[in-house]
């Protein structure tokens, strides 16, 4: 009795403590109460909570991925079996990852997934500081999982040292044998980037040269960490940080050197890592860490082994016993176990030991089994210096990395060669001490590729350049001064044919000179080339020369010299004058910098065709205008092509083109792998060019050739095929039979055929072709006429691919891999011969096999051979030769004898004949072929360490005749690798593929009765339905949600992208989706489908398109059922349980009205709710509403209607108490809820937010959009500082309104622009950084810094700014940071000037200014742009640019100036010409146009003449009436006020003397106006002066004071500073005075500091030519008189004549 009442009482407490805390009970269980117990503890939740993976959304894991430093992330999708089984295991350590501060959480993203490079199912992410690396290991295995996340492996980050936390350190100081770390102070001491303190700068600084070795010491097996733990570091006592202390197997050693010496510290670890070890063991390294060991360590001696070679076990067992000998002189011993890198560093037999003395080796060739020689041998090399001996993959590596290197070519066993050794010993040191690494190699095959043929020889190399030595190399004198020699000359090196060749393959760009060094010219040319060597060498530029004439026709030279560029192989020849030096220079620099298409060689051109997998050739006459006119138009495509992959070049050779068949030039023909086609299009058209181009290189279309390309095809491939089309015209038949044929192209192209077509006829006839069109195949060489349907192209495809087609009598058919697969998928039996093409033994095996072809045929077995490169690897075969025989695509192995041809008859026979009764084992090439051919597919994936995968598998062959029977193909596989890829970590496992789309069973795989009914129900499921257009048209107006699936019917790859939708059918009804497909094509195309298959999908009639991956099932049920798809209208969206289970998934904040159709208040209340959903939207809210009223009671609703708001920050919803008809109320609820402080920004668009940016002086304009996730976490994040900004007078402001984004260019979200005075700037820095935002738009607002702008910004300021100034540069430029920093140290001044400086990243709107590399500036006057060419890290030289007149006046054009820019000119010219208008006057369009026919008039005469429009200017310069022309001269204005339209009054008034004049000033003039002056002038006086010389100076000031005087004796007196000028005159030194008299000149000669002289002889001067012009005019009038009196007086006086004496006849 007591014991029943005690068990009572006992009872009863239990259940009372259990019903106050339900979950944390948990009574003694008693003997007697076991089976009630265990039923409690079955219904009842554990004691403790289960650990759990959180389950996060992409926004989610976006926030931890920025707040977290370690991060694991489960990738898993919907339809993952395993996914689950995997989920259970990681669970497990979720524990364990919080308890190392690793944060785990899982998440069910697939296009998240995609962008981190997760395509299978599951996955696990490892997130180290942002830095992902996805884990390739055992999901299964948590223990590996876990080792995985807390190892230093993971953890290590390229070129960093990982941060770790206390926990993880201790960890990996447990797991790893060497570990560095850094113990720095705390992250509240020292703050990212806060070097305000002592120790925190000296952290800073050692981290920062420490980060150079982290690379080097994982390398050797060190690991490299750093922690932020003063705590930690006080207990274990360190003293002042940083301090860096070494684990060595957990034993610490702290370094006591600095830690700024990065080199000292890696010293020290190597040195520190093998001290102190116990065992005399030699240690064994990687060839990663090989390698960084010999670059870091001086004496090291590498043991090169193999662990299963009992030689080299031996070996190391003798070496072992040396190994500390070693350690104390310094030699540092290790071995390595990798053939590969022993190849790498030519060695041939291993066991071989190799001593590296400063990374030059050298090989042991005595007895490796006697350890006191080979230690004799190492003391030798640490003490004598002899010269390397180095095999050919040393001597590679060497040249590669660019060392300075001399080789000396030998032959051992040589008698001259080792008496040339033992003399070039003796200046082996002399060497060193130059600087050059001395070697020696005993190799002829190496001596042969750089064109040795006798040794010994020496060849030194340069930065890879060789030279070969061709003096006497017994005499080590003479080499060693020709040595020092070439160390310090800069000769063009002479290199031999072979040396070419190596050059020309291994650097990118090398200029050779090919010349004659007998000839004159060559000798004269080489001497100016080498003096632009060294540009060459500073522009990476390889310059070498070639004295061979055999080589240069090689390459079409010949003309000799000539020049070559060769730019990645592909040569450019100079047609230039290489006497001209610069320009040469000038010309390899460009054709580096810039892409232009090379002309080439015909003999170039056959190289390229041979080794270019992508060529396009354009043959050309470079005298034709048209052609160059050509040539000039497809330059603009050259770099598209080089992006593509494709090499273009030109040819100028006639003869070469009809080599072609090319009768008309230009012409292009593209190879691809060597075969031709003929482009038959306008070569005008670039667009139409490239076009084409990428078209041949991205599709198979069927080329058009020549009779002359065509012989080559013929004889060069197995199978071609030709369409004989004769002359054919667009239109015709053969033109629409050619483009039929078009569609099988690509079949016969997958097959290894190829199919040309050609109009030429030659070839044609000679086939025995008489009718056009014809189709003719040729089989190595032998034609076969097709006689059927050429318009059938599937009847012509089945006929050049059927076998008997493709069959030649009496010989096994050589094939290609593409070939192969498809015999292999169209023939039951089929054997294959692999081997490996020019193999001897294998040509014996195919002699024997082909007496046994016969025999396979007859029993309808396909006989075939394959030689095609890596065939081993893709058929996955154990070595070559092999032969297999394939039976249903199923692969059995030749073991047997190759040489036996019966054996081998036998064995394929039995195969042949023998019926498989077992489920077929695949290899991985075959079940990939049965994947993608097999419609209906079994697979079961086992592991040979499974224990209960054979009973499972002897089960499931008892169903593997059934599932024959049903058409469904079952086959096993063990390979792991292949399971893991598809998402298979746990085995046994079966899938089940249909058209290739898998699906995996999760049931008992133990029961074959339930496997095979399940494989048959995956088989009949065939759940969407089919419709017509009328039931389309029905549905679209009856359905909510309605996804229509447009296929082809007689498309093969519809079945499986059906499958892919059929497998989401059901889960997308559960969301009110319904599914259907159609195979209607124009409805297909109405709905944007040209070419099907598409998915398009139908909210209440509005359709959206599937853009995404359409054969993933997952991303198109999350597409469909993605909350900003779903939503339709305006409208609050009615969801279903189902649909806000995935909202609540996706979004942080969601309002639900629960309602019902019943409810009388509900529709009122709807209709108020309705008027803020919008705003909730805005505000970041998802509002919903939802009619069921169950689920309204689970989240304790149970009165509708009623609103509850989810929130992250809570589990449980919140649900409003406030009066429901009040939408204002209700949104400030919801608002409140959201966010408690309340802060927001505001939202403006329109005309609202373009006035507040013109009005507001400081304005922070934020743009985003809707549905953008990093929009919505930024705009967070700037909420914070909003508060701030108004404080410091800056308005925030945030818009979607995309016009007004769109005028600011504009087009990425989010954007901040900072507006002042409505000038733009873009910030260029990380958006979630608040503080970094609110910092910088303090400083836009307290300084003037350069503004960023969009290409729109740039446009809209071109047009509306006078002067601009703007800097083009790129991101992740240092020299483009580096000029910016010192351009913001003059764009105050700038702006003095009023000229406005911007800075722009735009690279393609930069072409469009011919700027091709950054930085750049250009500088636009009035809209005009003008490229700054100077030095622009000299920001004084660029602002003395900018302010220059010549750069700021534009030609035959009045610059239009502002009120900054007219200030200036005031001041600083003399003589200005101002022209105020208005842009809304009439009559000023006229005058200016007046005006501009007189501009360079003015300026000719020294005047500047500008305009301006501005009310302000001409109010402050008292100009009352516009349009007005007001005269500048040092200031003083002066009004004209005559007629403005007549533009030759106005030059003539400007140019007046009157005008002109300055009283009690002497005027300045130029050339022109000292001209006009002569003109005008009778006497006038110039003064002749320098700037700034103070004779000049003093004078004038004297000049000054008589300047009035001189107008009284009305002579003009002007100065001019122009030396050259006064030359003219006479005057050879300034300054001086020459007084001009009617054009006449006179020089002063006296004192011009003495001005009374000065003015005297002016006196003198202006009025001593008068005087004597009036005596002249007397003497002249006094002579004159004279000659007329004495006329006078002879003519008055003159005597009478004597009267005539008479005849005396007469008388």
């Amino acid at each position: 009795m007591t014991f029943t009442r005690i068990k009572t009482l006992t009872l009863l407490v239990c259940t009372l403590l259990a019903l106050s805390f339900p979950g944390y009970v948990n009574c003694a269980n008693k003997k007697g109460s076991q089976p009630a117990a265990a039923a409690a503890a079955a219904a009842a939740p554990p004691l403790e909570p289960e650990a759990v993976i959180e389950e996060v959304n992409a926004k989610q894991l976006e926030k931890l991925l920025a707040d977290k430093d370690y991060v694991a992330v489960f990738w898993y999708a919907r339809s993952c079996v395993t996914c689950d089984k995997v989920l259970a295991e990681l669970e497990k350590i979720d524990d364990d990852t919080d308890s190392f501060g690793v944060d785990f959480v899982k998440i069910n993203d697939k296009r998240l997934a995609k962008q981190y490079g997760i395509k299978t199912f599951p996955a696990l992410t490892y997130f180290r500081e942002k830095e992902p690396i996805i884990y390739d290991g055992d999901l299964m295995d948590e223990e590996g999982v876990l080792d995985f996340l807390t190892s230093l492996e993971a953890m290590d980050l390229p070129d960093r040292i990982e941060e770790v936390n206390a926990k993880i350190l201790q960890k990996i100081i447990e797991d790893t044998d060497f570990v560095a770390v850094l113990f720095c102070p705390d992250h509240e001491t020292c703050p990212p980037r806060v070097m305000d303190k002592q120790q925190c700068r000296k952290c800073a600084k050692a981290l920062q040269e420490l980060e150079n070795i982290d690379d080097e010491a994982d390398q050797l097996g060190i690991g490299f960490v750093k922690i932020h733990d003063e705590a930690l570091a006080d207990e274990y006592n360190l003293g002042n940080l940083p301090v860096l202390v070494y684990y060595r197997h957990q034993t610490p050693i702290i370094y006591e050197g600095e830690l700024q010496r990065e080199e000292d510290v890696l010293e020290w670890l190597v040195q520190n890592k093998s001290t102190g070890d116990e065992d005399d063991v030699i240690e064994d390294v990687t060839s990663k860490t090989l390698s960084t060991l010999i670059n870091n360590i001086d004496n090291l001696v590498v043991l090169f082994y193999d662990h299963g070679n009992d030689d080299s076990m031996t070996v190391l067992e003798e070496l072992e016993q040396i190994d500390d000998d070693c350690d104390k002189h310094g030699i540092q011993f290790v071995k390595i176990d990798d053939a590969k890198a022993a190849a790498d560093y030519g060695i041939d037999s291993i066991p071989a030991i190799v001593y590296f003395e400063k990374e030059i080796p050298n090989v042991y060739d005595g007895d490796l089994m006697d350890e006191e020689q080979i230690l004799k041998w190492l003391l030798g090399q640490l003490e004598h210096d002899e010269i390397e001996d180095v095999t050919d993959e040393m001597l590679d590596t060497m040249i590669k990395e660019g060392r300075v290197i001399a080789v000396l070519f030998y032959d051992n066993n040589d008698k001259k060669s080792q008496k040339v050794l033992e003399e070039l010993e003796n200046i082996d040191d002399e060497c060193d001490a130059l600087g050059i690494t001395f070697v020696k190699i005993d190799n002829p095959e190496e001596a042969v590729e750089y064109g040795i043929n006798k040794v010994p020889k020496l060849i030194y190399f340069e930065k890879g350049i060789p030279t070969i030595y061709e003096g006497n190399l017994e005499d080590e004198e003479k080499l060693l001064k020709w040595l020092e020699e070439q160390t310090s000359s800069d000769q063009i090196e002479d290199i031999t044919d072979e040396m070419l060749d190596l050059i020309i393959e291994k650097m990118p760009h090398v200029a050779v000179l090919f010349y004659d060094k007998d000839q004159k010219k060559s000798q004269k040319i080489l001497a100016e080339l080498e003096n632009i060597d060294d540009e060459c060498d500073q522009n990476d530029i390889a310059f070498v020369k070639i004295d061979d004439d055999k080589e240069a026709k090689e390459w079409g030279i010949d003309e000799i010299p000539s020049i070559v560029l060769f730019e990645r192989g592909i040569p450019h020849i100079y047609e230039g004058d290489l006497m001209k030096e610069d320009e040469l220079l000038g010309w390899l620099v460009h054709q580096k910098r810039y892409s232009e298409i090379p002309e080439v060689t015909d003999e170039m051109k056959d190289k390229l065709v041979e080794n270019t997998e992508h060529l396009a050739v354009i043959f050309y006459d470079k005298d034709d205008k048209q052609d160059m006119r050509i040539l000039n138009e497809l330059e603009n495509i050259d770099d598209e092509l080089e992006k593509e992959g494709i090499v273009i070049v030109r040819i100028d050779n006639a003869a070469e083109a009809k080599e072609y068949g090319l009768d008309h030039l230009p012409a292009l023909i593209y190879f691809e792998n060597k075969i031709p086609a003929l482009y038959e299009g306008d070569l005008m058209n670039e667009d139409e060019v490239l076009e084409w181009l990428l078209v041949q290189k991205k599709t198979a279309t069927i080329e058009e050739v020549t009779d002359e390309i065509l012989v080559n095809l013929i004889n060069e491939h197995e199978y071609v095929v030709v369409f004989f089309t004769g002359p054919c015209e667009p239109g015709e038949t053969c033109d629409h039979t050619l483009n039929a044929l078009e569609s099988i192209d690509d079949e016969l192209d997958e097959a290894g055929i190829i199919f040309v077509t050609t109009e030429d006829t030659g070839i044609a006839k000679k086939y025995n072709v008489k009718s056009y069109p014809r189709l003719v195949f040729f089989r190595n060489r032998d034609p076969l006429h097709f006689t059927g349907d050429l318009d059938d192209e599937d009847e012509v495809l089945a006929w050049i691919t059927d076998d008997e087609t493709l069959e030649i009598p009496g010989k096994i058919e050589e094939v290609n891999v593409k070939m192969l697969d498809k015999i292999l998928a169209e023939n039951d039996h089929v054997v294959v011969f692999f081997y490996a093409e020019g193999d001897k033994k294998s040509q014996k095996i195919l002699n024997e096999l082909e007496n046994i072809d016969d025999e396979c045929e007859e029993k309808d077995i396909d006989f075939v051979k394959t030689s095609d490169d890596d065939i081993e690897k893709e058929y996955d075969l154990p070595g070559l030769p092999a032969l297999a025989f394939y039976r249903h695509k199923f692969r059995t192995i030749y073991t047997g004898d190759l040489m036996k041809e019966e054996e081998i008859l036998e064995w394929v026979i039995d195969l042949h004949e023998s019926t498989a009764d077992v489920i077929e084992s695949v290899d991985r090439k075959t079940l990939q072929v049965l994947i993608n051919d097999v419609e209906h597919l079994a697979v079961f994936f086992y592991d040979d360490e499974c224990e209960t995968c054979p009973g499972i598998l002897e089960e499931l062959e008892n169903i593997d005749d059934d599932t024959d029977k049903h058409g469904i193909q079952f086959v096993k596989s063990n390979d792991v690798k292949l399971a893991h890829e598809i998402g298979i970590f746990a085995f046994p496992a079966l899938v089940y593929y249909e058209t290739g789309v898998p699906i995996m069973y999760d049931g008992n795989l133990e029961s074959n009765e339930e496997v095979f009914n399940w494989i048959l129900e995956q088989k009949a499921d065939q759940s969407i339905e089919l419709i017509n257009r009328d039931q389309l048209i029905e549905y679209i107006a009856t359905k909510d949600f309605l996804a229509v699936v447009f296929y082809k019917e007689d498309d093969p790859d519809s079945p499986r992208v059906l499958r892919h939708i059929e497998l989401i059918d059901d889960e997308a009804a559960e969301y009110g989706i319904y599914i259907v497909k159609m195979h209607d094509k124009l409805m297909a195309k109405k709905y944007g489908y040209r070419n099907p298959p598409g998915l398009t999908y139908f909210r209440k009639g509005k359709y959206i398109n599937y853009d995404g991956d359409i054969d993933d099932e997952e991303e198109i049920l999350d597409w469909l059922t993605s909350p900003a798809n779903m939503e339709m209208t305006d409208h609050i969206e009615q969801v279903n349980r189902k649909m806000f289970e995935k909202i609540r998934k996706n979004s942080d904040y969601v309002a639900v009205i629960f309602y019902s159709d019943e409810c009388k208040q509900c529709p009122r209340v709807l209709a108020e709710v309705e008027h803020i959903d919008d705003d909730a939207d805005k505000a970041g809210i998802d509002f919903v509403k939802i009619d069921d009223k169950q689920m309204a009671k689970e989240y304790g609703v149970f009165a509708l209607p009623a609103i509850v708001f989810f929130k992250p920050t809570s589990k449980e919803p919140v649900i409003y108490a406030g009066d429901l008809y009040e939408e204002e109320q209700i949104l400030s609820w919801l608002l409140t809820q959201k966010d408690p402080s309340g802060d927001v920004i505001e939202d403006l668009e329109g005309e609202r937010l373009v006035q507040l940016i013109e009005e507001s002086g400081s304005i922070a304009v934020y743009f985003y959009a809707d549905g953008c996730e990093q929009c919505t976490k930024v705009l967070e994040e700037l909420e914070n500082i909003d508060d701030d900004c108004d404080k410091h007078g800056i308005t925030f402001v945030k818009t979607r309104d995309f016009s007004v984004a769109d005028g600011y260019g504009v087009h990425e979200y989010p954007a901040l622009v900072y507006f002042e005075g409505g000038i733009p700037n873009v910030f260029e820095g990380e958006l979630s950084e608040e503080e970094e935002v609110l910092q910088w738009l303090i400083t836009q607002k307290t300084e003037d810094r350069i503004e960023l702008i969009t290409r729109q910004m740039l446009e809209t300021m071109v047009e509306e700014t006078q002067y601009l100034a703007v800097y083009f540069y790129k991101i992740n430029c240092n020299i483009c940071d580096q000029i910016l920093e010192g351009l913001e140290l003059i764009d105050d001044e700038c702006d003095v000037f009023g000229i406005h400086m911007v800075k722009i990243q735009d690279p393609q709107l930069a072409k469009r200014y011919s700027i091709k590399t950054f930085p750049a500036l250009v500088y636009f006057r009035n809209g005009n742009p003008l490229l700054f060419e100077g030095d622009l890290q000299n920001e004084q030289s660029v602002l003395e640019w900018l302010i220059d007149d010549d750069n700021r006046e534009l030609a035959d054009e009045i610059e239009e100036v502002n009120e900054r820019m007219l200030d200036r000119l005031m001041a600083e010219s003399t003589l200005l010409v101002v022209f105020f208008y208005d842009d809304d006057c009439a009559e000023c369009e006229e005058i200016l146009e007046e005006l501009e026919e007189i501009d360079g008039e003015a300026d000719m005469f020294g005047i500047d003449f500008v305009k301006i429009a501005s009310v302000e200017a001409a109010k402050k310069y008292e100009i009352v009436n516009i349009p007005s022309l007001v005269y500048f001269r040092k200031q003083v204005p002066v009004l004209y006020d005559g007629d403005l339209h007549q533009h030759d009054k106005v030059i003539t008034w400007l140019t007046s003397q009157d005008v002109f004049e300055i009283k009690n000033e002497i005027e300045e003039v130029n050339r022109k106006m000292l001209d006009k002056l002569l003109e005008e002038n009778e006497f006038l006086s110039v003064f002749f002066y320098e700037h700034n010389q103070p004779d000049s100076v003093a004078a004038l000031e004297k000049l000054e004071n008589i300047d009035s005087e001189t107008d009284n004796l009305d002579i003009t007196f002007v100065k001019m500073a122009d030396s050259r000028y006064a030359k003219k005159w006479g005057v050879t030194k300034l300054p001086a005075m020459v007084y001009f008299r009617r054009r006449f000149p006179s020089i002063y000669r006296g004192d011009l500091l003495s001005e009374d002289e000065v003015l005297e002889w002016l006196r003198k001067n202006r009025f001593r030519q008068p005087e004597l012009n009036i005596f002249m005019y007397a003497l002249i009038a006094l002579a004159l008189a004279f000659v007329v009196y004495t006329a006078f007086l002879l003519q008055c006086f003159k005597p009478a004549p004597p009267p005539p004496v008479q005849h005396p006849k007469q008388s």
